[in-house]
């Protein structure tokens, strides 16, 4: 039997207003949008009977998720997964599960309630215990080919950081040009180096940080988005691709993108190619049909080539066979929108956890030469 999630239960209570909000006024159509910004295809809607069906994301990666379990109840106003979690979660916490089996993220309660409300469509800007309402105007959002206008951020907060290019990127090869090309900056209180993300449209639409604290790193990764004070400078990272304003020319000039994982893959790009980079990142092991479109339907790309990091050893293996057919698999959702290929490492010049641009442009180039197109 299905139990209602209440505005008493202890998941909802330490929220606030907007989180209730969100949950009381949450439609149909928003969690099916919701559900396609994560890059899920298969969802069925039942509008009659107040319910919508898609695979088990929420204990399964999503190229793994097939089983049609997953259940939303609108009267509820909550999710029920049929299978291995048996359970009923909020949409906020779907969204952390989500986000922790795909990307190896802990998104905090916070930055869950903010991607939530992105995504609905209809709802005013509404009060919050931490004041975000300058920043966040739900009313403005335009829909474009069903890609949202992300809410902008204040291009001042950039100088209020250093303008330091940190021996650890320069080591890498990452040039003085090109930090100042993407606006990076070091925050000299947080021990960070900052990384502006910006729209096709150059408005500044969310801050990463790559710590260099080692008890950071080891408790949330190198990479999160930036806090200073109350305010989280975190955005979807489903609708926008990194470096897709600054490489926009070389894009539509070579009419074909790289979609790479990380941001300093665009950044080395960057340094390799000059005005013909046409590196984006997509920030994780994902990508869906909103990055694929702002690729195709506004700069006209009609090749992809897929440059995810090297997660095997030996490209041979069942390792890497899994980690393989993950890629060709989401490639094959978009052919009939652009061809595709990806980099495979053949002849092992990479290690593993290395991304294709970090053993210099030379190796790069062998890696793109072998890459393999998808039939």
């Amino acid at each position: 039997m299905i139990t209602s999630l209440s505005l008493q239960d202890p998941e909802l209570d330490y929220i606030g207003v907007s989180k209730r909000d969100i949950f009381n006024s949450i439609t149909l159509e928003d969690v099916k949008f919701f559900l396609e910004s994560l890059g899920v295809d298969q969802i069925i809607v039942n509008n009659e009977k107040g319910y919508l069906v898609c695979p088990t994301i929420c204990h399964n990666p999503l190229e793994e998720a097939e089983s049609m379990k997953l259940y939303w109840y609108q009267q509820n106003k909550s999710f029920h997964c049929y299978t291995e979690c048996n359970e009923n979660m909020t949409i906020f916490k779907l969204y952390q599960k989500f986000m922790w089996i795909n990307s190896n993220l802990n998104i905090s309660d916070e930055e869950a309630e903010e991607y939530v409300k992105k995504c609905l469509k209809h709802i005013n800007t509404v009060s919050t215990t931490k004041n975000y309402s300058y920043l966040y105007d739900i009313d403005k959002y335009r829909y474009s080919n069903n890609i949202p206008q992300l809410e902008e951020y204040p291009k001042k907060i950039l100088t209020y950081f250093t303008k330091y290019y940190h021996p650890t990127w320069l080591r890498e090869g990452i040039t003085r040009e090109v930090m100042d090309k993407f606006n990076i900056g070091f925050s000299i209180a947080q021990n960070k180096i900052i990384i502006p993300h910006f729209d096709i449209d150059n408005r500044l639409v969310g801050i990463r940080a790559r710590t260099l604290n080692p008890e950071e790193i080891e408790e949330f990764g190198k990479y999160r988005p930036l806090q200073i004070g109350d305010i989280m400078y975190t955005h979807p990272l489903q609708f926008n691709l990194y470096g897709i304003y600054e490489h926009a020319a070389g894009i539509r000039t070579r009419r074909s993108a790289i979609i790479a994982e990380g941001e300093k893959s665009v950044l080395l790009d960057s340094v390799y190619y000059g005005k013909y980079a046409n590196t984006v990142a997509c920030c994780g092991s994902n990508f869906n049909k909103y990055h694929i479109s702002l690729l195709t339907d506004y700069l006209g790309v009609n090749e992809i080539t897929v440059a995810f990091d090297k997660e095997y050893t030996n490209c041979w293996d069942e390792k890497a066979t899994k980690y393989r057919n993950k890629i060709e698999s989401m490639c094959k959702k978009y052919t009939n929108l652009a061809s595709f290929s990806y980099i495979w490492d053949y002849n092992n010049l990479l290690k593993e956890k290395d991304s294709p641009f970090d053993r210099g442009k030379e190796v790069f180039e062998q890696l793109y030469k072998t890459r393999v197109k998808i039939r």
